[in-house]
């Protein structure tokens, strides 16, 4: 799986700077990115930085001047690793008891592959424990130990012992909410795994719309579904809803009634690594001592690797994200803890071999027109 962790190191190199004074830009705000082949190229590009480890954010001790002549406390950082959370939502009903085996024994196998890859991953489960149901319980190293009584490890792993019922697999995702959210990180690649024999009290598009007024972030989650395609002899129902949701999220929609386990968590693995990407959400750093950090005063900067550089532009909330060509917002405004890329902006760096995000702090935002 190394050559996914090599792709991601090619992506975009991250420089982020802390400025202890003004700073001015001389190109005006774009709204934007042409393809790869098609931008012009004449500038200085960004410099990559790496080690022989796994991708990482690493802000340095560096102190230099800016070309505009803000001094900054940076050096280059390396790269951010893409970051995966994953939920599983697991019937425990009383027809259940071969797939909640499989399920039990095949996890750790199928978060060592994505672990593997490179990628930065979190597990939700939810599911009752063995004592109530069908329930499972996740022994290390994803789960943190003491099975069959608990095991979460958070924030790596998280178990919500949740007893989940024939039908309600989604209404138990959706109740739930509160217990799992603080773990679901901003500018990850979001998965729903939904494992049951039976059908879905909700449709598809009422679930998708309730899931998505939770949090409009979780907008581009994928979906998948392991259920019966059939009226086999392993089906209580057939899990037309979930099939649906997987096919029009574009993820995996496996057939419970074929019951090979193996390839399930192998289809969903390649799933997960295949549609990772470059993390677009970047933590905004403690400021140095004697450095008021003003929200509002951060700028970003795109670099196509080929001399072009294009500034984004600061939207109020992701929502004002669709009334933009490109931009970034903080996850809150109060806090502005965390820096995320509007989702079309995230798409479109994945696609430059060569390109740098710059996030100069004490460098007035760029609004976007």
């Amino acid at each position: 799986m190394s050559g996914l962790r090599d792709a991601t190191r090619a992506v975009v190199a991250l420089a982020v700077s802390m400025a202890a004074g003004a700073c001015s830009n001389s190109s005006g705000p774009q709204t934007g990115f042409a393809p790869a082949d098609e931008v012009a190229t004449g500038g200085a590009s960004a410099a990559m930085a790496e080690d022989d480890g796994d991708p990482r954010l690493d802000l340095g001790s560096g102190v230099g001047p800016l070309s505009d002549g803000c001094a900054t406390l940076n050096e280059a950082s390396e790269l951010a690793a893409a970051r995966v959370d994953i939920i599983f939502v697991i019937d425990n009903s009383i027809s259940m008891t071969f797939e909640a085996s499989e399920i039990q024994a095949r996890m750790n196998d199928f978060s060592g592959q994505i672990a593997d890859s490179g990628i930065d991953a979190r597990v939700v489960l939810v599911s009752s424990y063995p004592d109530d149901g069908n329930g499972i319980c996740i022994d290390p190293p994803l789960g943190g130990g003491g099975c069959p009584a608990v095991d979460n490890d958070r924030p790596v792993f998280t178990h919500i012992d949740e007893r989940v019922g024939s039908h309600d697999a989604w209404d138990r995702l959706l109740h739930t909410h509160e217990q799992w959210s603080d773990v679901i990180r901003p500018g990850s690649a979001k998965h729903i795994v939904v494992v049951t024999d039976d059908t879905s009290n909700i449709e598809w598009m009422e679930f998708e719309a309730q899931f998505l007024a939770l949090d409009p972030t979780y907008s581009g989650t994928t979906h998948h579904s392991v259920v019966c395609h059939s009226d086999c002899d392993s089906a209580v129902g057939i899990g037309d809803n979930y099939i649906a949701l997987s096919n029009e999220a574009g993820g995996v929609a496996a057939d419970l009634c074929e019951q090979d386990f193996q390839a399930v968590f192998d289809s969903l693995s390649d799933e997960v690594i295949a549609g990772s990407q470059l993390a677009c959400a970047f933590e905004v750093p403690p400021s140095p001592q004697g450095v008021e950090f003003d929200p509002y005063d951060v700028d970003i900067e795109f670099d196509d690797g080929q001399g072009t550089r294009l500034p984004v532009g600061r939207v109020d909330s992701v929502t004002a994200c669709a009334e933009d060509s490109h931009g970034w917002y903080y996850d809150d405004p109060v806090t502005t803890t965390w820096i995320t890329l509007c989702p079309q902006t995230c798409n479109s760096l994945q696609g430059f071999a060569d390109g740098s995000v710059r996030i100069d702090f004490g460098c007035p935002s760029i609004p976007e027109p």
